[in-house]
């Protein structure tokens, strides 16, 4: 087995992966959430026509002491209206309404003498003089057509759905989710609804990464778990490599040096594969490679090993893929008890970073940790021995 560090297969994880592909989903609430893959381009002006931004009436001043003007029409939202103001005439108008042409300014009906309800009245008297433009939203006077209103990268969001969709824009590019089938290997692992017996564990694996995976943005086809019978590996594996909506392939255990390592088993003899010890802990060791034409990535079978080399390793890969930047890394006081660690590797410590900023490691072991943490601690190569007063490295997961 080669070694390699963590930064160098990080890159091969995303060399393996490789870019994603996009596709064309409509502007409707189910694309919250995705990213652009390409620039977003108004298709239409916001406002498409010069409307009133209030209830009221647009007005067109003969002179500058006018203050009475007979109303020659009403605008309802919705209508166009097929008139238009000469000086001294006003019309009733709604907000959001077209304006009529000639209109100078728009008097909000509480700085008149006319009922906000009923009908249109004859005529209407100001209670001040109107200013120019006032409460009249003129044509693309927020976004013209043809203007980015959003960059490649940028997450859909409900504001910017209100934003696009009033600019006439139907769908969107967005990257592609990826496509995930997990499997879980290990003879010992046994289903939620069966007994262990007296050598097996419940298996916990297969749902953890499809979960870890779909908070990644990827949609899970498939969550397996397999035996450590090659055949049967090969086979499951042969079936994903024939189903073309598998994008990618992640496997839990199976792949250190003993000598029922089914993932090694199977996948070491092709030229296409890569098995390696990385110097980092929990989560050693790894392999990746193509099975046929299908991008798999190979996690150690220990859960903690396997969740953290998920968030260190495939995380970036998929954020990548689906144009999302990954959580950047943060620093923090550590606090609490002296911990050894092993010089020579990176460690990842499952912690937890408290509101007031600083960050303490559980005082439990493995999945109790674990289930307790909201970031990793990376306690770097050289070092030893995590103590109170460290300032580090923290991952959030």
């Amino acid at each position: 087995m080669g070694h390699r560090s963590v930064a160098e297969h990080r890159a091969a994880v995303e060399r393996l992966l490789g870019e994603g592909s996009c596709e064309q989903v409509p502007l409707d609430r189910h694309a919250a959430g995705r990213r652009l893959a390409v620039d977003l381009v108004a298709a239409d002006d916001l406002p498409r026509f010069d409307s009133s931004a209030m209830d009221g009436y647009a007005v067109c001043p003969g002179s500058p002491d006018q203050r009475t003007y007979p109303v020659v029409g009403d605008v309802p939202a919705g209508s166009a209206p097929a008139f238009g103001l000469v000086p001294g005439q006003a019309a009733r108008v709604m907000t959001g309404a077209r304006v009529p042409q000639g209109t100078v300014a728009v008097v909000p009906v509480e700085l008149t003498d006319a009922s906000p309800t009923g009908p249109a009245p004859e005529s209407v008297t100001l209670r001040q003089a109107p200013l120019p433009g006032r409460h009249v939203r003129r044509r693309g006077e927020d976004v013209t057509a043809g203007s980015v209103i959003a960059t490649a990268g940028a997450a859909v969001t409900p504001a910017l759905l209100a934003l696009a969709r009033s600019a006439g824009c139907t769908s969107a590019s967005v990257p592609a989710p990826t496509r995930v089938a997990v499997i879980a290997t290990g003879a010992e692992l046994a289903p939620p609804e069966a007994d262990p017996g007296a050598g097996g564990i419940h298996e916990s694996n297969s749902q953890m990464v499809a979960a870890l995976a779909e908070a990644a943005g990827c949609r899970v086809l498939r969550a397996e778990v397999c035996s450590d019978e090659p055949y049967e590996l090969r086979a499951l594996l042969d079936e994903l490599d024939a189903d073309q909506d598998v994008d990618l392939v992640v496997t839990t255990g199976g792949v250190s040096a003993g000598a029922y390592e089914v993932v090694r088993q199977v996948c070491s003899p092709l030229p296409t594969f890569d098995f390696v010890h990385l110097a980092m802990q929990p989560g050693g060791p790894q392999g990746l490679g193509c099975y046929g034409s299908t991008p798999v990535v190979c996690l150690p079978g220990t859960p903690v090993g396997a969740f953290v080399a998920f968030h260190m390793l495939v995380r970036p890969a998929l954020d990548l893929r689906h144009g999302a930047p990954t959580a950047p890394a943060g620093r923090a006081e550590y606090v609490g008890r002296t911990r050894r660690t092993r010089a020579g590797r990176v460690q990842f410590v499952t912690s937890v970073l408290h509101e007031d900023g600083v960050v303490t490691a559980p005082d439990a072991r493995h999945l109790t940790a674990l289930a307790a943490a909201n970031c990793l601690i990376e306690v770097p190569e050289g070092v030893d021995q995590l103590v109170e007063g460290d300032v580090v490295v923290v991952h959030p997961v």
